[in-house]
């Protein structure tokens, strides 16, 4: 297998390889001659291999280099929140759960207001019709009253004359 990624050094590998297994040469169907390693892996194989990786290289080595970028982001970003964490020790974080009750109270007893105030509004609407309605009775007890007393007037002046 091979470990390193840089071009020379796998060929430079390979040429060593070869020279302590021995390379064998076997025919191919067109009376050619093939070099081949002792893994049975042809030049031509390799030279392809090679190219290969050639083109996959560089985005491989942008990709790793992006990754160990957003990794040591990522980690920075854990050791900040790590550090904010503990900066809320125990009484500010007991501060902050009765403010969060406190909101919690205040919100009920607004709750409780509006309820009533609609209450009073529904009350006091109910009350001025009725008011309305006590008034035009009123009047209109009035009118018959002065209506009344004029015939009485009428009648009392009509027997004295």
């Amino acid at each position: 297998m091979l470990k390193s990624s840089n071009l020379n050094s796998v060929i430079d590998q390979l040429d060593a390889d070869r020279t302590v297994s021995g390379a064998a040469v076997v025919p191919e169907n067109n009376n050619k001659l093939v070099k081949t390693d002792d893994n049975g892996c042809s030049m031509a194989a390799l030279q392809m291999s090679f190219g290969v990786l050639e083109i996959a290289e560089p985005p491989l080595v942008r990709v790793r280099a992006q990754l160990k970028e957003l990794i040591g982001k990522q980690n920075k970003f854990y050791i900040d929140v790590s550090k904010e964490k503990y900066k809320l020790d125990c009484s500010e974080v007991a501060k902050l759960i009765d403010m969060m009750n406190d909101v919690k109270r205040y919100k009920e007893r607004l709750v409780k207001i509006k309820k009533d105030m609609q209450s009073i509004y529904q009350r006091s609407k109910v009350l001025k019709k009725r008011a309305a309605n006590v008034a035009t009775c009123k009047q209109r007890d009035y009118q018959r009253k002065l209506e009344k007393q004029q015939q009485e007037e009428s009648l009392i002046g009509g027997q004295l004359q």
